[in-house]
């Protein structure tokens, strides 16, 4: 099942419907190559690839659906700046996500679960869920900048 479809039986559940801007949003994260993007970036893409306007306010409730969904994923940064990511599939196992502070791609890491729960054996508290955010430079920038 594509995620277009996901979408479509997911709004069709809510009893809403798909709409062209929704289908036209979806797109734009399926087609950002991992990219994280802002509302604002996504906004920005909207007025490109269509001749009529799409309100901002349509494509913040467009993304809030799609994460309600699990299309796509909330990533909040330390200046309160929050960016989307794109879930390839429903069972997207990573726990961590590596963003590149140079391109903005980002990446889902898996973090192994053995050693978290060693680590946190002797603690008084039991870890329900880990959601860590790494950054850094990816290998294609890192390269990019040794030339």
């Amino acid at each position: 099942m594509t995620q277009q479809d996901l979408l479509k039986s997911a709004l069709k559940t809510r009893k809403q419907r798909m709409t062209a801007q929704r289908e036209l949003i979806l797109r734009v994260f399926m087609d950002s190559n991992g990219k994280l993007l802002s509302i604002d970036d996504v906004f920005m893409e909207m007025r490109k690839k269509r001749s009529h306007r799409t309100s901002k306010m349509t494509v913040k409730r467009a993304i809030d659906l799609l994460v309600d969904l699990g299309l796509l994923k909330e990533v909040l940064f330390d200046d309160d700046n929050i960016k989307y990511e794109y879930v390839k599939t429903q069972t997207n196992s990573g726990n961590a996500i590596f963003v590149c502070t140079k391109c903005g791609k980002a990446f889902n890491v898996d973090l192994d679960q053995k050693m978290l729960k060693e680590l946190f054996k002797n603690q008084s508290f039991h870890v329900k869920e880990v959601s860590l955010k790494i950054s850094g430079i990816c290998e294609e920038c890192a390269e990019i900048l040794s030339k």
